[in-house]
């Protein structure tokens, strides 16, 4: 039945990405070209407007085609034994390496977007400068990294590989519990919106997060599944 609900899922996915490859971005270019050099430099709100209503599904569709590609993925990974037997890395220097990894791919997600707007026209040619936005990259990525460096404190008490299932209990760390659950809030909403550039990492970073839930309760001795 899984494997069945993974193909129909590819399927669809697959079809929503082709689609959105014979789309034009715009439904009329040529009246959207010329509304749009008629307009004064600065006036961004009216370009939005715009674009908006000239806008077709074609960005959507990829997006939303290649979140749902994505999830299925994740999805066949994590109940490829016939049922959820995600477990935690096995040793603690691969957790500081997800640790490490983690502002990366964070970071990458900012800054894929950022181009993604530009070739997709989602600002107007007087305010196209990625110069600002991408000088805060470099502080976004420091900041992530000293989040999750800090979190590596949960591993002081004690780790042990195992299964995530044991990080979802009143015995686990209420902290973690509670960022793991604000995360997976986020992971929704961006899955919601199908941008997927975002959804990736907040997956890996709940995971980051029930990993040091699960494994923490483990090694205490308080786990009551297998890895």
């Amino acid at each position: 039945m899984k494997s069945k609900v993974v193909a129909v899922a590819v399927l669809i996915a697959i079809a929503l990405i082709g689609a959105s490859l014979v789309l034009a971005p715009y439904k009329d270019e040529r009246r959207f070209i010329e509304s749009y050099m008629a307009m004064s430099s600065g006036d961004s709100e009216r370009y939005q407007d715009l674009r908006d209503e000239m806008l077709t599904p074609k960005y959507s569709l990829q997006d939303y085609g290649i979140t749902l590609l994505a999830l299925a993925i994740v999805f066949q990974f994590v109940t490829r034994t016939g049922n959820f037997a995600l477990s935690s890395p096995k040793r603690t220097s691969t957790v500081v390496a997800v640790a490490i990894s983690l502002p990366f791919v964070t970071t990458a997600g900012y800054v894929f977007d950022l181009f993604q707007g530009i070739t997709r026209g989602e600002f107007p040619h007087w305010a196209d400068s990625l110069a600002i936005p991408l000088m805060g990259a470099p502080f976004l990525f420091i900041a992530f990294l000293v989040w999750s460096m800090l979190h590596l404190l949960f591993l002081v008490r004690g780790y042990k590989k195992s299964n995530l299932r044991n990080a979802i209990s009143k015995q686990a760390n209420r902290y973690l519990l509670f960022v793991s659950g604000g995360t997976t809030l986020l992971v929704v909403s961006t899955v919601a919106l199908g941008q997927y550039w975002y959804a990736m990492p907040g997956v890996l970073w709940l995971y980051y997060y029930l990993s040091l839930a699960a494994g923490r309760r483990r090694a205490s001795g308080q786990a009551t599944h297998d890895t």
